[in-house]
């Protein structure tokens, strides 16, 4: 049999079908001895034209970051055999499969069967395997001879490794080993991988950094060397003075600190000394000047800082001073990127206001504290006044009180100053909103926020619409009143403030038609409309939701009749029973058993004339 081929130019060609195959057979295995001399190339996806799991190869990134097509690990790590199942590197992937090590191809076979008691990821070329010795295996499966004296190997990059000597000292050895048995450093107590190229070496109780390559070993001089929690640099400790280093050894900064902090999640890095502090930026290197005491940076990018005066300023993230140290207290930058500070007054010791990013006193510092500015612009601040301290208002005296203000200075809540609540009512502004109003909330001072009372300022002008603090607030889905709550009896308040009625239920609740069920202090109902308006006097001992403007009303027993939203007696209480039928009718039945119907408007039904008869003899009376 032949097969057929059409060149560029149309020519037939006849070429056997065996002599195609061995060509592409030549071919492959050229490529792969290429690929062996380049572990980055080697089980190259054209290996898996005869895929034989048929799981199609999906484009991924290997460990070394390389764009590579290849089969999907996650189909091994769903299979309860695999304890560990590593990405690609050169093209194999370390498995633990059964307890032992291995290796599968871009392919997705096991192309070095598990079977080693440990494995580490290619190198250049070659793995460390371990069965009970440690030795090479390639991107073929063959085996190196053993290694003589190692008792653990760790792969690190290039080509080289970090292993250890039955003896507990440690070296640097690279992919000839197994053949010239040759230790490319001194041997080491200890030595600890810090990147891909560096390591932490120890001897004699000193400690250096090696760069993998270098020909000159390092001279061991550090009596501490740890991470930082930053690639590329390392903490160093000389005595008891710890610096920043990089991990080629280069000093970044002394080791003239006590304490040197870890980087944090910006990159900084803060030396700590008696009387000094500095920070360092791992990301650029600069270094802040000294300061007695440096805050961290803020989620703004600004810190704290004191000077020797143990006065504090602010510098920003390039360690440039924005606000120089000239204040008693700093808080934090809040609402409207105003900053609460203190400092000493002439003649009238420390005081509290805001400053903005530029240090312009925003809020003068004249108080004797400041709260936290809400999201609207209002705060609390405390300042000294002038107080009634007796009931008669003959002892005048000063108290600290507490006052609400914006930021522009205007009051929006006075202090109070009478006796005997002078300076004992504290105010806490919030950033709830309840209608369009900001909720303030005031309470005894000795109470520390317990027994809160409510205040309403609207939104827009900051006007104050609660005439005074209440208990509780309840707003109504109509939004045209409020419900309010002062000696535990509640009342209603129309949006500008206006009482509608004075604080006398007991309780209150949503019925039906815009209608609110209330209880008086005397545990009899009755109906506040929409507008917060009594409409049916609290004289019932129960009522019925509205419907179609009417409602079951009872005094008692035998004394149930039928109401409108008016509290006129549609029919009197003076019936067993009143009922709802299935077509929106009413049932009554009075003592003696006489039934009546009325519709849904009231009008009688049947037995009309003996109703009427009841009720024009009970309205006579």
């Amino acid at each position: 049999m032949k097969t057929y081929f059409v060149t560029q130019n149309s020519r037939l060609n006849t070429y056997p079908l065996s002599i195609f195959f061995t060509v592409l057979m030549v071919l492959l295995a050229i490529t792969t001895e290429a690929q062996n001399k380049d572990g980055g190339k080697n089980a190259n996806a054209l290996m898996c034209f005869n895929n034989k799991s048929g799981v199609p190869l999906e484009r991924t990134t290997d460990l070394d970051g390389k764009s590579i097509e290849a089969f999907p690990l996650n189909k091994l790590r769903s299979n309860v055999r695999y304890g560990f199942v590593e990405n690609y590197r050169e093209g194999m992937a370390r498995i633990k499969k059964d307890q032992v090590w291995g290796f599968v191809n871009l392919c997705g076979e096991e192309y070095i069967p598990a079977q080693y008691e440990d494995a580490e990821p290619f190198n250049l070329g070659k793995a460390l395997v371990k069965k009970y010795n440690w030795f090479f295996v390639d991107h073929n499966g063959v085996e190196s001879d053993i290694f003589e004296n190692v008792v653990s190997a760790k792969a690190l990059s290039n080509g080289f490794s970090l292993v250890k000597i039955a003896s507990g000292k440690y070296s640097i050895i690279d992919n000839s080993f197994d053949k010239t048995g040759t230790f490319l450093s001194p041997f080491y107590d200890e030595m600890t991988i810090i990147s891909n190229t560096s390591l932490a070496v120890k001897l004699n109780n000193k400690w250096g950094i090696m760069k993998l390559g270098d020909k000159q070993p390092p001279v061991p001089t550090f009596d501490l060397i740890a991470p930082i929690g930053k690639d590329g640099l390392m903490k160093v400790k000389i005595g008891d003075k710890f610096g920043v280093a990089t991990i080629n050894g280069d000093i970044l900064l002394k080791p003239e600190y006590g304490i040197l902090t870890d980087a944090d999640s910006q990159g900084f890095i803060k030396g700590i000394e008696e009387n000094k502090q500095q920070v360092f930026n791992a990301q650029n290197l600069k270094v802040s000047k000294p300061f007695k005491a440096i805050s961290d940076f803020d989620s703004r990018g600004l810190a704290i800082v004191q000077d020797d005066n143990n006065l504090l300023g602010i510098i920003n993230k390039d360690f440039q001073v924005i606000i120089n140290p000239q204040f008693n207290s700093i808080g934090s930058l809040g609402e409207f990127d105003l900053i609460p500070v203190s400092k000493v007054v002439d003649g009238k010791g420390v005081k509290f206001g805001f400053i903005n990013l530029q240090g312009k006193e925003v809020i003068p510092l004249m108080y004797e504290s400041v709260g936290k500015i809400n999201k609207k612009g209002l705060l609390v601040v405390k300042e000294i006044v002038s107080c009634n301290l007796d009931a008669k208002g003959s002892k005048i005296g000063t108290c600290k009180a507490d006052k609400v203000i914006d930021i522009n200075g205007g009051i929006i809540v006075q202090p109070i100053t009478k006796y005997p609540d002078a300076g004992k009512i504290s105010y806490a502004v919030t950033d709830s909103i309840m209608q369009n109003m900001n909720v303030i909330k005031t309470f005894r001072t000795e109470d520390k926020g317990k027994n809160a009372k409510i205040i309403l300022v609207r939104e827009d002008d900051f006007k104050v619409i609660t005439p005074e603090p209440f208990e509780s607030i309840q707003t109504t889905a109509q939004g045209q009143i409020l419900f309010i709550k002062l000696d535990g009896l509640w009342g209603t308040l129309d949006i500008s403030g206006k009482y509608i009625t004075k604080c006398q239920f007991k309780s209150f609740a949503p019925s039906k038609e815009d209608y609110f069920l209330v209880q008086n202090a005397e545990g009899k109902y009755g109906y506040v409309d929409a507008k917060g308006k009594i409409q049916v006097n609290p004289e019932y001992q129960s009522l019925e939701p509205f419907s179609n403007g009417l409602a079951v009303a009872s005094k008692g027993v035998n004394q149930v009749g039928l109401i409108n939203k008016f509290n006129a007696k549609v029919a009197p209480c003076i019936f067993s029973t009143v009922s709802l039928d299935s077509g929106g009718n009413y049932d009554l039945t009075d003592s003696s058993q006489n039934k009546f119907k009325l519709n849904k408007q009231g009008d009688c039904l049947s037995n009309c004339a003996k109703f009427d008869e009841v009720r024009s003899k009970v309205n006579k009376e």
